[in-house]
């Protein structure tokens, strides 16, 4: 398999497109880019879609490691491996400061994880590591072997680092030192939503103050930045696992492909939808793909 072709089947795993199967069954954008590739003939029709995720993924294992095989490999070996998809949530592309973060698992704490792919650049990476010290109290560098004097160079001893073997094992380089008492609280404040810290400051202050609505956040946060920072920790902790918790996967998460654990993660189905989607997994690739491709490529 050429790293063309890999490239090409790494959008299989993108965003949009699997959104796209989720709604519709189908994905006339991934279609349209199989043609572009001239890729639908190297298809194999006997295939079901959940075989063709998997051969995919192998794929990419091989011969692109892009960042959704590394987020892949952390939600599979920490979040669901490690710690409970009962009990832990894990966020991707969580805005901090001027940085997103590519993952973050909040369970007892709060773990955030910088994925620095063969593919990428650490132009960025200090100030990453900068923002994030601010809000999380472990920070991971999840890498590859080669990368490691680098990652080094560039961050200090308290950031843990993490491989991702050839052999799809995360392998630990270095424990991560809880950074609890070098919070930023307003750095935490800033990821909350409103109605997230209106409940903060309600519990903790009895009241809310009563201020038009151009004033109430600055009011919010001063008092938020008083709260002791075991307090802030507690009720952040809370709050995320509470906006985004994964109970509607406890059960399923298992009959989903390991090409796609973390997809189904971010896409946060219904059940009714998790229930459509593994019966479309079932069915033939030429039924998802050859039947569209014939009416998209009369309307290319």
């Amino acid at each position: 398999m050429q790293r063309d072709n890999s490239i090409a089947l790494s959008y299989l795993f993108n965003t949009n497109i699997l959104n796209d199967f989720f709604k519709n069954q189908s994905s006339d954008r991934l279609i349209k880019i199989f043609n572009e590739f001239n890729m639908l003939d190297k298809i194999c029709q006997n295939w079901t879609l959940k075989e063709f995720f998997e051969y995919s993924y192998k794929q990419l294992l091989k011969n692109y490691r892009n960042e959704y095989v590394f987020k892949n490999a952390i939600a599979q070996k920490i979040l669901i491996g490690r710690h409970s998809i009962k009990s832990s949530s894990l966020f991707t592309e969580l805005r901090v400061e001027t940085s997103k973060a590519d993952i973050v698992i909040f369970n007892g704490t709060s773990h955030v994880y910088e994925i620095k792919t063969e593919l990428d650049n650490f132009e960025r990476l200090e100030n990453q590591i900068k923002n994030y010290k601010k809000v999380f109290e472990y920070v991971n560098v999840v890498s590859v072997e080669s990368k490691t004097d680098e990652i080094k160079a560039l961050v200090d001893e308290t950031v843990g680092i993490i491989i991702l073997t050839e052999q799809y094992t995360l392998k630990t380089i270095r424990k991560p030192k809880s950074g609890l008492n070098n919070l930023d609280k307003e750095a935490i404040f800033n990821i909350l939503r409103k109605n997230e810290y209106l409940q903060i400051i309600q519990k903790n202050n009895g009241s809310i103050p009563d201020l038009p609505n151009t004033k109430i956040y600055s009011a919010c946060k001063n008092l938020f930045v008083q709260l002791p920072i075991e307090v802030i920790q507690k009720e952040i902790l809370k709050t995320l696992k509470k906006r985004k918790n994964h109970k509607n996967l406890i059960d399923t998460i298992k009959d989903f492909p390991n090409s796609l654990k973390v997809a189904m993660i971010e896409a946060d189905l219904s059940t009714k939808q998790q229930i459509d989607f593994l019966q479309l997994l079932n069915q033939k690739t030429n039924h998802v793909f050859t039947q569209r491709a014939c009416d998209v490529s009369s309307v290319s």
